[in-house]
């Protein structure tokens, strides 16, 4: 990772000999003498950090409390912790196990094993969780080039007025019927026109005969 590395110790002295060490490693150290302007910072700063070293005799804020704290956070949970103990017990072992530290090293600490595990925590480290992305608004269809619809022509084979006998045939287009077109149907005589037709020619031809 290439967030820098939190030193939160009480004592002054132990600050300095940590942060000495790891900066001749290569590594970036901020440090801080309580748990509360640790907090402070880590709120405020956008970059977590890779590692956290913590002397669990911290005041007012300790350093159980503290990674309580921390593993609550997405953000924060994944970052290893280590704790720095003068009394390194069997009860703080399994406390520190219990609140989700990464390990714990025994007071006066040894320099080349604290870099040894500081190197070996930060490259197994998976790094922080990313925020969550907004989604993208879709992209508009472009409005140079207009919009071609296409138009329905009718089957071959089938007449203006004809009705698809299938559901998957399509309709074919329908021709409207325009007045004063050759579309309108001739007209019908009507029944009986013809024989009153008729009747004056048979009549005209008698009065000529006559």
């Amino acid at each position: 990772m290439s967030g820098p590395i939190f030193v939160v110790d009480t004592s002054p002295v132990c600050r300095l000999i940590v942060a000495l060490a790891l900066r001749r490693a290569g590594f970036r150290v901020c440090c801080y003498p309580d748990g509360l302007s640790a907090l402070q910072e880590l709120a405020r700063s956008p970059e977590p950090p890779a590692l956290l070293l913590l002397d669990p005799a911290l005041r007012p804020l300790d350093g159980y409390h503290l990674i309580r704290l921390l593993r609550q956070q997405p953000r924060l949970a994944s970052i290893p912790i280590v704790l720095m103990s003068a009394r390194p017990s069997w009860r703080e072992r399994l406390s520190a196990r219990l609140v989700g530290a990464s390990a714990l090293l025994a007071k006066p600490l040894r320099l080349d094993q604290l870099v040894a595990l500081v190197r070996r925590l930060t490259a197994a480290s998976p790094g922080p969780v990313p925020s969550p992305q907004t989604p993208t608004a879709p992209i508009p269809p472009p409005t140079g080039a207009p919009l071609s619809v296409p138009v329905p022509r009718p089957l071959p084979g089938h007449s203006p007025g004809h009705l698809p006998t299938s559901p998957l045939e399509p309709a074919p287009c329908f021709v409207p019927f325009v007045p004063g077109s050759q579309t309108l149907l001739p007209a019908l005589p009507l029944p009986g026109a013809r024989e009153q037709q008729s009747q004056p020619q048979t009549a005209s031809k008698e009065a000529a005969k006559r």
